[in-house]
């Protein structure tokens, strides 16, 4: 992968796919085949970052430029489509497909899908159930009283959060009223953060495609737990519902409600994610313009037929995509386990050659290798698949509490369990 002009005299249509923090899943031949188009990634960043890293993928061409020049280089290839599935470029691309006379395809409101003050201001209007929440406006203050104010109106723990990240960026959660003073004197003056109610709860997502006003189901999902602590080891991971259960369908309602409430205009998928409390409500939590991360695009490849970033992609282009399966075959499931510091992998584990459902394991470098230092990777990705949502459950539950990765000093004896 290197960078390269973006000219060239292919006679194929150029599309250019614009990258900035949050890396492509797949490979961007799944939703342009390189027999019908050129494909150009246009980054700001480092071009080694393009990909996540268990991506296997040759680019055609990857232009490395600073974001005020994109749409110097954007014009100069003469790009027939501008698309991105990168949460940080998606109002640089609605800007860049308007100027340069392309079709809208991004909500005309997306402020309301990437702002998280703005989305729960919209959502509680329309109905939908939101967590309690508190804005820290015009910036965040350090004192006993906004402490107190935090504890008031959300109670402990308190979620923080950035308004406009994305992939967990910046979210801790502060588990007592000290944890919440100390927040507060290491944020001090900065703007762009709020405080939400933590939600007890199962947590779970739901996908769909939109199409000017039309919502089309894809699937709904359960998450093993939040999406955070990879960092500390802690193994990441969900599986689909059945397209007829009763979860599922709740989820896909709410989902409906969500888009009409922020906005169902243009032509892109939805992401939201949300909790189930004990007595049944669902909350929605946080809720995305575009196909979500981890292995959840690719679950939705198995249960429906539609993997999820690369119809983004195509919707984006004006291009078609599968109808989504809606006949609840195959489910599925996944798995991320962490390498830490002075593991090395261990190899598969004995109970994984029991299980009822189809597993793959993926490794990368940095979990054969072994990781000694800070910063961990992805050590193994599994996907799990099955017609039988019981099957996969469980395997779920067995591989997760599995010994995927050991110490050093324990790879000939005990094992260490990476959790």
């Amino acid at each position: 992968m290197a960078d390269s002009s973006a000219g060239s005299s292919d006679a194929r249509p150029r599309v250019v796919v614009l990258h900035s923090r949050q890396p492509l899943t797949t490979d961007p031949a799944q939703a342009f085949p390189r027999d019908r188009f050129e494909v150009v990634v246009l980054t700001d960043a480092d071009p080694a970052t393009v990909l996540r890293e268990d991506v296997e993928a040759s680019l055609e061409q990857v232009v490395h430029a600073g974001r005020d020049t994109w749409e110097s280089v954007v014009r100069a290839a003469g790009a027939a489509e501008v698309v991105s599935n990168d949460e940080y470029c998606l109002v640089e691309c609605a800007r860049l497909r308007a100027a340069t006379g392309l079709p809208a395809r991004h909500p005309a409101r997306l402020d309301g899908y990437r702002d998280k003050v703005l989305m729960k201001r919209r959502l509680e209007a329309a109905g939908v159930p939101v967590p309690r929440h508190l804005t820290f406006e015009p910036t965040v203050t350090s004192s006993r009283a906004v402490a107190d104010r935090v504890v008031g109106t959300v109670g402990l723990p308190a979620v923080v959060k950035p308004r406009r990240e994305a992939n967990s960026r910046g979210v801790e959660v502060l588990p007592d009223g000290e944890a919440v003073l100390g927040w507060l004197a290491r944020h001090d003056g900065e703007a762009g953060w709020q405080v939400d109610e933590f939600v007890d709860g199962d947590l779970g997502h739901v996908n769909a495609l939109v199409h000017h006003g039309d919502v089309r189901p894809v699937q709904a999902g359960r998450y093993l737990g939040p999406l955070l602590g990879f960092e500390r080891g802690r193994v990441l991971g969900g599986w689909t519902l059945p397209a007829d259960s009763p979860q599922a369908v709740a989820a896909h309602e709410l989902n409906e409600r969500v888009v009409h409430a922020l906005g169902s205009d243009g032509d892109f998928v939805v992401h939201t994610e949300f909790a189930t409390t004990p007595d049944g409500r669902l909350v929605v939590l946080e809720t995305a313009a575009r196909a979500p991360g981890a292995a959840v695009s690719e679950l939705a490849r198995v249960h429906a037929g539609v993997q999820l970033e690369v119809a983004h992609l195509r919707l984006q282009a004006g291009l078609p995509v599968p109808e989504p399966d809606r006949t609840g075959g195959r489910q599925a499931a996944w798995l991320w386990l962490p390498v830490m510091p002075g593991q090395r992998w261990g190899g598969v584990p004995e109970i994984a050659r029991a299980l009822r459902s189809e597993v793959e394991v993926h490794v990368s470098r940095v979990g054969r290798d072994g990781n000694s230092g800070t910063d961990v990777r992805l050590g193994a990705a599994l996907l799990l698949t099955s017609t039988d949502p019981g099957a996969v459950a469980h395997d779920v539950d067995v591989l997760h509490r599995s010994p995927w990765f050991r110490t050093a000093d324990a790879l000939g004896g005990a094992s260490a369990v990476t959790r």
